[in-house]
């Protein structure tokens, strides 16, 4: 056989094991992308179904939260929170499935295209050698060496089909390689997903541990007499107000302490006094204990004893214990800033202590009118309450 006979074979065959090893290939591995395909279908509607639940109880907490506050409202829209929350959960674990299971797809594409690049690579080898053996005579000598006519255009004929079969097998080559990277691509952002979902499945279990504490509260508070209720209440509320005359009576005094610091005459500006989960905001509207007043700041709940640090520069007005804050400490900052920090296992700063920015002022904990460890987190103005959404960079 003459080398471009040869070589026309070999191209020949070249795109009929590419064409049939692409084909097996994807058969033999088709039912398993197909089954795994039907397991993320049946998740899907599994999150169809539970989203038509999560309306259901959302519109729920709502109304009660229009209602007028009371221990009977505030216990059944906490059970109803409660109940989102965990639809949210089987939600969310079911979504981390549904992505392991992409996953898998696309790891059995990878898997499919290797094999096929490899294939390919074997079969292109196989022909680069064979144009190197030329038997000692070149294309155009085996060409021109014809007897006859039709035999030089039969070569001719050979070496077209060779370039065009070539020419192709390459092109499937590329594009499987490219096919290979979009896939390897694509599987990273879904481990990204994946890690994404987790990290909020592990926010949603720490609000609905907080929530599930609530609600053991609330219970407890509905046993109570109503002469105990009226005692608890008036004590919480007798805290709050001391709170707000004490911070306008010592602003004066930290002024004038705040005069020599670098931070005089800046705007003041906070950081977040500790990471974790928001399980309250403020004036939050499904807050539990409405009943004992509006909700004058942040609840922030990660692991017990974790540092909690001053969100700007000031001086401690006091690090003491109450009823309702349990140990906390309040900081005077400039421009008629407060800060306050409640319900720590314990506090690390003393009264008229200065403080920067960052420093610890005490650990988390679960002291005083707390159901688990959380820092309640305050910001005031002129000894007033305001979001400390508003301050804090965002989250």
């Amino acid at each position: 056989m003459t080398l471009i006979k040869r070589l026309t074979a070999i191209v020949l065959t070249l795109s009929t094991v590419l064409s049939l090893s692409g084909a097996n290939l994807v058969f033999a591995q088709d039912q398993d992308i197909k089954d795994l395909q039907d397991e993320i279908s049946v998740r899907k509607s599994q999150i169809d179904q539970i989203s038509i639940k999560v309306d259901e109880y959302r519109k729920k907490v709502n109304e009660y939260a229009s209602q007028s506050s009371s221990l009977e409202n505030d216990i059944a829209m906490l059970e109803n929170e409660t109940a989102l929350t965990d639809l949210d959960i089987q939600s969310t674990q079911i979504e981390i499935e549904s992505q392991e299971l992409q996953i898998q797809v696309l790891q059995e594409s990878i898997k499919e295209n290797s094999e096929r690049i490899l294939l390919q690579k074997q079969m292109l080898s196989e022909m680069i050698v064979e144009l190197d053996k030329n038997d000692g005579a070149s294309l155009i000598e085996i060409i021109f060496s014809s007897k006859n006519v039709n035999d030089l255009f039969s070569e001719i004929e050979y070496l077209e089909t060779m370039n065009a079969d070539l020419s192709d097998a390459v092109n499937q080559t590329k594009e499987t390689r490219e096919k290979l990277v979009s896939d390897e691509a694509e599987q990273i952002t879904r481990l990204d997903d994946l890690v994404d979902l987790q990290e909020d499945l592990k926010v949603k279990m720490t609000v609905l541990e907080s929530q599930m504490k609530d609600k053991d509260t609330l219970l407890e508070y509905a046993q109570l007499s109503e002469n105990q209720y009226k005692v608890m209440l008036s004590q919480t509320r007798q805290e709050e107000q001391y709170v707000t005359q004490q911070i306008s009576a010592i602003q004066a005094k930290m002024d004038q302490l705040l005069v020599s610091s670098d931070d005089y005459g800046q705007e003041t500006y906070f950081t977040w006094p500790m990471r974790g989960v928001i399980t309250a905001t403020f004036h939050d509207p499904t807050y539990p204990f409405r009943n004992l007043g509006e909700h004058t700041g942040l609840d922030i709940a990660t692991s017990a004893g974790t540092p909690i640090v001053a969100a700007a520069p000031g001086y401690v007005a006091w690090a003491k214990y109450g009823n309702s804050y349990g140990n906390y400490v309040m900081v005077i900052h400039a421009n008629g800033y407060a800060t306050l920090y409640a319900h720590m296992s314990s506090t690390a700063v003393v009264a008229d202590q200065y403080v920067a920015r960052g420093d610890v002022l005490g650990y988390e904990g679960t002291t005083g009118f707390s159901t688990g460890p959380h820092l309640h987190f305050e910001v005031r103005l002129n000894g007033i309450p305001v979001d400390p959404q508003q301050y804090l960079p965002s989250y």
